[in-house]
Parts: structure tokens; sequence; C-alpha cells
């Protein structure tokens, strides 16, 4: 076996390394990226709620059932 036989099979192995890794890193970064995004829908929708429907706390009352 020579030297550049040993070159071309590191650089098959090293392609080989390249072309797993980077569907690997598309998947998990896209997969991060969509919880992330739904995560701050999620609290922005829920400040919002919260903001348009205060509780009464004063007369017992919770927002729970009304129709505002």
């Amino acid at each position: 076996m020579t030297l550049s036989d040993v070159k071309l099979i590191g650089k098959k192995i090293l392609v080989g390394i390249v072309v797993t890794i980077i569907p690997f890193v598309v998947i998990v970064g896209g997969l991060w990226l969509t919880q992330s995004l739904l995560a701050s829908h999620d609290a922005k929708k829920s400040s919002v709620e919260n903001t348009l429907k205060p509780a009464n706390h004063e007369n017992g009352e919770s927002n729970k059932g009304s129709d505002r």
C-alpha cells in the first residue's frame, strides 16, 4: 500500500464523516429552531391573555368561564 493509497482512504473517511454530520446538524438545528419559536410564541400568547383578562381577586372572582 503506497502513500497515495493511504491519502485516498483518509480523504474518503473524512468525506464520509462530513456527509454524515451535515444532515445531523441540519435536523438538530431545525428541531431547536422550531422549539424556540414555539416556546416564544406560547410565552407571548400567555402574556397577552393575562394582559387582556386580569383576574379580579378582590371579589374572589377568576377569569375562568367569563364571557369577556
